[in-house]
């Protein structure tokens, strides 16, 4: 598959279709089609009683099997995919346990295959300025909340939004929207479809920065070792603030002036906004990837990268599948970041998906990470990447000093609970006495994190899924953030019927909330996936803390990395300890990237910054190390945890989920299947935990139960899946998912 065969020479095509059957097969392609179809092109072909597209994997002389039918259609005169690009699904295929259709549906996305032209959308203007808008939004706030809400959204998406997209922000009807546009408030009006980029403007060149000396060491170790043309990985391992974004541009720089291409994948779309201006300001050619983008757009952009007319993409994980037909630098920042990882089939990790991507393209691959993940840290002790530090921050700055507080000490001394302590008070009020900006970290959204009765213990849960609801105050509703299921909150206790409701817990809506009685003169923003919905709200976020008109930016974890706001001296992590009672063998992990990373926010200047570590379990090793920004120390007891347990990197996991709608026979088959897989594997050769109870045994309307399967032996694995599949076959009413390098065990 390295190169096209002489299409002319073979009258059967081999062709895989978008569908869960993981093979190949055989279509006649008919005389009218002889020669003209080629490796990686779409064709439509019969399945059944239906037309379906596939993409063509193979041309072969003949086949096994004697009657075939014919190829309906040829898509596409040049094939979409390149041979390079089939190896690679085609490994995506056997690592992540997946058919090889799914693995080519995520390398081709869904625009190339239904093309939305632009078209007019109803769209709301608001007619006020910043200030008069607020100050109306107080009124209507007295007067009529659902316009009040409508003002708040328009606010925060700058003054316009689409129509659809205003209501279901502010929760509300047109009916609020006409109101406030017959008094002169707004005005409706139909433009065409927003554009991704269109909004990016005109922009300033940038020249170079000089390099420190450890940056130009570093730039040094990864253009020596990309220059040659051959495959490698660099762990870029430099603390927050130590630059790395800057030895990105000029070892991107070097690859492009060599005459290949670049990607740059970001695990956030919150980082989007400011990584883009940045490398436009050096890049001439740049593209831009991500879910903000419309099909046609996507479409557009995905052309230009094919014909090699872009030099650098911007995206998130998706990005990696950028067609460049010269490929020579991948770039990973945050890599240690879970967002890389897929949820939905095919369940692939970008970063290793990359790794792969670039030895087969003699490319080469930079992880930058302030907190690496054990994983790729273990592959420089081993010798498969090359460790590069950068151990200072540039301009002379110096890590933040970090201050743990003991939240069970504070509400002893108290005798009260509180959400901000003593300490992080005051370290907040000094910063802003001194016209400095505070960033307060809390990764649980909404208001209380769970509503119980104090009559009969009863706390209030999703019908579909095994989890609390959360009450939203803004919108007045309790939620499932997993499902989605939205309620109005009871008076009385659902199950015993008295007015006995309590709200306890605390997530970004009730930190604001206590924030704004602390300091009311002052201008909070909140930052989470209900406040940030669109682009639109990201780049807002980013220029009104650039300038200066938030004072306090309260969020989740979209505002723990990458982020750079020299003004911001003081950051508050709330709960820092939250993750640490998951049932996940990365718990401790996550706790120490998610500290290091929000607390690098703080002190980007020289005169450094403060930072305030709020937990339960001030003592904890992760925390400790963390609070230290001692990643040496963490890498050391982690990796001693991980060893002894033998998980990951000391062996490979595949996670296996059983689900269906009757527990009995969910939990029966999951035991039948332990069976199977040790027969496939040989009780020596593979470890199985389970199978258990999902930690949210009932999620979506299924009962839930899940195994851990523990080896090294790829051929292990293999047998294990078709084993798993062979279970599939047969399975009737109960469903089994494979997760191969699993990141999320709930």
């Amino acid at each position: 598959m390295s190169e096209q065969p002489a299409p002319e020479a073979f009258p059967v095509a081999q062709v895989v279709l978008v569908i869960p059957a993981d093979r190949a097969f055989d279509y006649r392609i008919p005389p009218g089609l002889q020669g003209m179809i080629r490796l990686g092109a779409r064709v439509s072909v019969p399945f059944g009683r239906r037309q379906t597209q596939g993409f063509c994997v193979g041309l072969v002389a003949e086949s096994e099997h004697a009657k075939l039918k014919d190829i309906t259609e040829l898509l596409d005169a040049e094939p979409l995919l390149s041979p390079t690009m089939l190896r690679m699904t085609r490994w995506m295929a056997d690592y992540y346990a997946c058919s090889w259709g799914e693995s080519l549906a995520a390398a081709l996305p869904g625009s190339m295959r239904r093309v939305r032209r632009g078209r007019k959308v109803r769209t709301v203007l608001l007619r006020l300025d910043k200030t008069e808008a607020r100050e109306e939004a107080e009124r209507q706030e007295k007067a009529h909340r659902p316009r009040a809400r409508v003002l708040q959204a328009l606010i925060r998406g700058g003054g316009e939004l689409p129509l659809a997209r205003l209501i279901g922000e502010a929760k509300t009807s047109v009916s609020p929207v006409y109101t406030l546009a017959k008094s002169g408030v707004v005005e409706l009006v139909d433009r065409e479809e927003p554009s991704a980029l269109a909004s990016l403007g005109a922009i300033e060149p940038e020249p170079p920065r000089t390099l420190t000396e450890e940056q130009a060491t570093a730039l040094a170790s990864i253009t020596s070792a990309a220059s040659g043309g051959g495959f490698g990985v660099t762990l870029l391992y430099g603390i927050t603030g130590s630059g790395k974004t800057e030895v990105y541009l000029q070892a991107l720089a070097e690859v492009v002036a060599g005459g290949r291409q670049g990607i740059v994948l970001v695990p956030e779309i919150a980082l989007t906004p400011q990584t883009v201006s940045r490398f436009r300001r050096r890049f001439e050619r740049v593209a831009v990837w991500h879910s903000a983008l419309g099909d046609a757009e996507r479409r557009t952009q995905w052309q230009k990268m094919r014909a090699g007319q872009v030099d650098v993409v911007i995206g998130a994980r998706s990005a990696i599948f950028a067609p460049f037909p010269r490929l020579g630098l991948i770039v990973i920042d945050e890599e240690h970041e879970s967002s890389f990882k897929q949820s939905q089939s095919p369940r692939y990790h970008a970063r290793d998906v990359g790794v792969v991507r670039a030895r087969l393209e003699n490319a080469h691959v930079i992880l930058g990470s302030a907190t690496p993940s054990l994983e790729s840290t273990r592959n420089c002790e081993l010798g498969k990447y090359t460790l590069v530090r950068l151990r200072e921050r540039v301009g002379g700055g110096r890590l933040p000093e970090v201050q743990r507080v003991d939240m069970r000490q504070e509400i002893a001394e108290l005798k009260r609970f509180t959400l901000v302590s003593r300490q992080l008070h005051e370290a907040t009020r000094n910063a802003l006495d001194r016209r400095e900006q505070v960033i307060l970290f809390l990764n649980r959204r909404g208001f209380s994190t769970a509503v119980l009765c104090t009559n009969c213990g009863t706390t209030l849960s999703c019908e579909h899924c095994d989890v609390p609801l959360t009450f939203h105050k803004g919108i007045g509703r309790l939620l499932c953030h997993y499902c989605f299921t939205e309620l109005a909150p009871p008076s009385d206790c659902p199950s015993c019927q008295v007015p006995k409701l309590v709200y306890r817990g605390f997530g970004t809506e009730k930190v604001e909330d206590e924030l704004r009685a602390l300091f009311p003169k002052h201008r909070l923003l909140r930052a989470d996936s209900d406040t940030m919905k669109s682009r639109r709200h990201y780049e807002n976020l980013f220029e009104d803390m650039r300038a200066g008109e938030i004072d306090i930016l309260i969020g989740t974890q979209m505002i723990a990395k990458g982020l750079d706001f020299p003004n911001v001296s003081v950051v508050g992590v709330l709960a820092a300890d939250a993750a640490l009672s998951l049932p996940d063998f990365r718990a401790s992990e996550r706790t120490y990237q998610l500290i290091a990373q929000v607390a690098g926010r703080a002190g980007r200047r020289s005169e450094g910054g403060q930072v305030v570590v709020q937990s339960f379990d001030p003592d904890h090793f992760s925390i400790d190390a963390a609070s230290s920004h001692d990643y040496g120390s963490f890498y050391k007891q982690e990796l001693e945890n991980r060893r002894e347990l033998g998980y990951p990197p000391f062996s490979r996991l595949m996670r296996i989920v059983v689900q269906g709608k009757q527990p009995d026979r969910v939990r029966k088959f999951a035991f039948r299947l332990k069976g199977e897989l040790l027969g496939a594997g040989g009780r020596d050769e593979v470890a199985i935990l389970g199978p258990a109870p999902a930690p949210i045994a009932y999620l979506l309307g299924r009962h839930r139960w899940h195994l851990l399967v523990k080896t090294d032996e790829a051929r292990i694995r293999r047998r294990v899946v078709d084993a798993v599949r062979r279970h599939q076959a047969l399975r009737g009413a109960v469903r089994c998912q494979i997760d191969v390098d699993p990141y999320d065990l709930l």
